[in-house]
């Protein structure tokens, strides 16, 4: 964490919204807001100036929304970590945004101190989806009539399981499951080989679409 903060970028074509958050996220001493953009090319220039380590970005604004911007970031800065935000709940723009790479996805009325925490857990690198946004998330991904794939599963992997569905972290698995958080780790890369995915939001969705959790 550069400086001992995580340094964000908030993007969003309300100048009064983007004084109101910066501020209100300014109260926390674990982040920093280096810069702010109007749009999404404006976002990925900061991107390039400032170097963050979060974009916080709404997602439709003027001249280029947020989903472009998301897109010219990650293409560029793939360490760059994006989160969407909006008051929107659009299935086109949030797959697109997952699509993209973006790895939170968060309302603007979900209040200040879950916000800070989506930043913070992202920024540890655990991906932060808003129930609202998983659930029309899952439901635009088309059904098929293949059969589910039957994937055998011991008892801990199935309670962790159901815990990343729930956004859970490594730390908060191993202390609700009194197992130390590299043991979680292990069983997590377990998960991952298990199920054919390669990070945990893939992992959250092949799992409640293949029902391994209840």
């Amino acid at each position: 964490m550069k400086n001992g903060m995580i340094r964000v970028v908030i993007a969003d074509d309300s100048l009064v919204f983007r004084e109101a958050i910066a501020s209100l996220l300014s109260q926390d001493p674990e982040i920093l807001i280096v810069a702010n953009a109007s749009n999404g090319r404006e976002a990925y220039t900061k991107c390039k100036e400032y170097n963050p380590d979060i974009v916080l970005m709404d997602v439709r604004m003027p001249v280029c929304d947020g989903i472009e911007g998301t897109k010219l970031i990650k293409d560029s800065f793939p360490e760059i970590k994006v989160i969407m935000f909006t008051t929107f709940e659009d299935k086109d723009y949030i797959t697109e945004a997952i699509r993209y790479g973006a790895e939170g996805y968060v309302f603007k009325d979900s209040g200040q101190d879950h916000i800070r925490t989506v930043i913070k857990s992202v920024k540890k690198g655990y991906p932060v989806f808003h129930q609202k946004a998983l659930n029309t998330m899952l439901e635009s991904i088309p059904e098929t009539t293949a059969e589910k794939v039957d994937i055998d599963l011991n008892p801990a992997e199935s309670k962790i399981l159901s815990y990343i569905v729930e956004g859970k972290s490594n730390k908060e698995i191993g202390i609700l499951l009194m197992l130390s958080e590299g043991r979680i780790r292990n069983i997590v890369s377990d998960l991952f080989e298990k199920t054919g995915t390669s990070d945990r939001t893939q992992l959250a969705v092949f799992a409640v679409r293949n029902d391994l959790v209840d």
